[in-house]
């Protein structure tokens, strides 16, 4: 599995690769051409020399393809991942570039049109191809003769079946770049549910958010406001998932919590309709942001328990119990 993240500054370049300055030892040579020596030793430097870099998009392919050309008569290939974490922040057009052709597949799992590679792609392919070889079954399926050997020599690019493109999008983040219909249609959409947490092991997680000496849990607390979110806002881009804020040791401080969940509900979903909620009254008033926060005596910031106490009443949040001490060690009970 490869993997890269798209980011405004995301190109063709640094997806599928590009000639770039790299430093590499040289001897050094004086006026007539001849290498000089010191003290009995070739003098080296360090020179500055352009060559091609392959970056994710160009590994994940020529790694696919010698899996492919490695599998032995019947056997499947082992597969190729390419992961992209984040698509929806990069410019996808300007990133794929002609790969986009690409992404459409036949059934059997190979590109439907093969696109030509240009003359750098098609000299490094050839490089990195020559000691792999690539079987002749592919032009009957691809339906067209004599593409294994353009393929070999870097001529055509064409996505084998066993190179998987897999990517991560959050719908709730206001990207800078749209993702287009003619793009979007040519991946296959797998919708990802808010759910519980779980370890490792496969267990639930029981994060717990800390409020003064009172504990509550963390995921009834998202069950009751993502139905909130959802009514408010009917729509799913909002809620909150399970790990929109780490615990440490399973344990979420008054702090994160205010200063995180808190601030995100009253800065992205709350602020049209933050007087208008019973669960935010407070006795013959509503809680308003700058009610979860107080000072002490020496005048520094600190989270008002009490407030956030009153929010999870309201919410009607499962409250659990806290963690304990027993000869100075800290347990869960």
């Amino acid at each position: 599995m490869i993997r890269t993240t798209f980011h405004p500054d995301s190109d063709y370049s640094t997806f599928v690769g590009a000639y770039k300055p790299t430093t590499k030892e040289s001897y050094v040579r004086d006026s007539t051409g001849r290498v000089v020596v010191e003290n009995g030793e070739k003098v080296t430097e360090e020179r500055i020399v352009y060559t091609f870099v392959g970056q994710a998009f160009f590994q994940a392919y020529v790694k696919a393809w010698k899996l492919y050309a490695s599998a032995h008569d019947g056997e499947k290939p082992e597969e190729q991942y390419l992961v992209i974490e984040e698509i929806n922040r990069g410019n996808c057009a300007q990133i794929f570039g002609d790969l986009f052709q690409l992404l459409d597949r036949r059934d059997n799992g190979f590109s439907e049109y093969p696109i030509a590679a240009d003359k750098d792609m098609q000299k490094q392919l050839a490089k990195a191809f020559s000691d792999a070889e690539i079987p002749n079954e592919i032009d009957a399926l691809c339906g067209e003769p004599g593409i294994a050997t353009k393929i070999k020599s870097g001529e055509l690019l064409l996505l084998p079946s066993n190179l998987y493109i897999w990517a991560t999008m959050n719908t709730s983040d206001q990207s800078l770049f749209p993702i287009d219909s003619a793009f979007k249609r040519r991946w296959d959409w797998k919708y990802i549910p808010i759910s519980r947490g779980i370890d490792n092991n496969g267990h639930n997680l029981q994060w717990k958010i800390s409020v003064g000496n009172k504990s509550y849990d963390w995921w009834s607390f998202i069950e009751k406001i993502n139905k909130i979110i959802g009514s408010l806002t009917s729509s799913q881009d909002k809620k909150l998932g399970y790990f929109f804020c780490k615990a440490q040791d399973g344990i979420i401080t008054q702090e994160a919590f205010v200063d995180k969940v808190l601030f995100f509900l009253w800065n992205e979903v709350l602020k049209d309709y933050e007087k208008e909620q019973d669960f935010l009254r407070n006795s013959d008033d509503y809680l308003a942001f700058d009610d979860f926060y107080t000072t002490d005596a020496h005048g520094k910031i600190i989270i008002n328990a009490s407030s956030v106490e009153t929010l999870m009443m309201n919410l009607a949040v499962d409250q659990v119990e806290p963690a304990t001490s027993v000869d100075g060690a800290s347990i869960d009970v």
